[in-house]
């Protein structure tokens, strides 16, 4: 797939992916923001997996300490029940 193509439903998956990432702590917006484009990428089917999707998007967190497996635990929690289009 080249992202460079315009899917179904990406302005769908889009929103989904930002908001799975509201909760996730991050030092500054744009942390926040990497990594709800990375989301949409797994959403998409461009990366696969969310420990890749989060581990690609070296977005920092708060605290700094945070493990990578917390974060990806709230974007599965965020993304839970959430009705993906087909």
């Amino acid at each position: 797939m080249s992202l460079h193509v315009s899917k179904e439903h990406d302005t769908e998956l889009a929103r989904i992916a930002y908001a799975s990432v509201a909760e996730v702590p991050t030092l500054e917006e744009n942390d926040r923001n990497r990594l709800g484009y990375h989301v949409w990428l797994y959403l998409r089917g461009e990366v696969n997996s969310l420990e890749e999707a989060v581990h690609l998007a070296r977005a920092r967190f708060r605290p700094r300490t945070m493990p990578p497996e917390e974060v990806v635990e709230i974007i599965s929690r965020a993304l839970d029940g959430v009705p993906l289009p087909a």
